[in-house]
């Protein structure tokens, strides 16, 4: 039987209140496609993320310092086409402590001027590749080229005196230093003349003495077909 009153009135109250109750036990579901009303929601803060953990500082590796021997090194050929024409070979040079000052260091123990002077060291340029080296040692120079670096290879530089020179001759190196030259080696004689080498040295000779490479190359023609038409 159905009654009203304030009793009934009670028990529907209790009923929504438990309802309600199992209501707010349960998720909330909402569908994929809802959007929340901005205006309804008001400004919400901006959090920033957060930021990773430090990683922690790698340990500095210690150089090790090397056996004796142990440096790689290279052999160094110095080559100069003209004026004068000039090649030195340096063997077993270390990498990392030759430097381009011992480079010309070779050179102008070499070469002098036309009255026999030591050649400044400001004359004399290093080139690589047809182009001034750049850096302090041939370890620098070469940075770019790793299977260079790993030693026991050979790498020539170009060589380029400013205002010419010429090659001191060995023999007269040792008398300036004392010591008994050696017994001439090698041809002498017509067989000379018959080398190339000789004539690309009269070459530079001239070239040293008129100032002037292209006058010294049609000299160096000249007296060899003649010297050729005499024989």
């Amino acid at each position: 039987m159905y009654t009203s009153g304030p009793a009934a009135a009670m028990a529907e109250v209790n009923f929504i209140k438990s309802y309600l109750s199992s209501l707010d036990s349960r998720p909330i579901k909402l569908p994929a496609d809802y959007v929340i009303d901005p205006e309804r929601v008001g400004r919400v803060p901006y959090l920033l993320p957060r930021m990773p953990a430090p990683h922690p500082e790698m340990p500095k590796k210690v150089k090790q310092a090397q056996a004796p021997g142990s440096a790689k090194s290279i052999t160094v050929n110095l080559k100069s086409a003209r004026n004068p024409v000039l090649e030195i070979k340096l063997s077993n040079k270390p990498i990392s402590t030759t430097s381009v000052q011992d480079l010309k260091d070779a050179v102008r123990d070499r070469v002098a001027d036309a009255q026999s002077n030591k050649i400044p060291l400001d004359k004399i340029k290093i080139l690589y590749k047809r182009k001034p080296v750049t850096g302090k040692t041939i370890s620098e120079i070469l940075a770019d080229e790793p299977e260079m670096l790993a030693g026991g290879k050979e790498v020539e530089f170009g060589v380029m005196i400013m205002g010419g020179a010429k090659v001191v001759d060995e023999d007269q190196e040792m008398v300036d230093r004392g010591a008994s030259p050696k017994a001439a080696l090698g041809p002498s004689g017509e067989s000379v003349l018959e080398t190339e080498d000789f004539w690309e040295d009269l070459e530079g000779f001239l070239a040293q003495r008129i100032k002037d490479n292209e006058e010294a190359e049609r000299l160096r023609n000249l007296f060899k077909e003649a010297w050729s038409s005499s024989r």
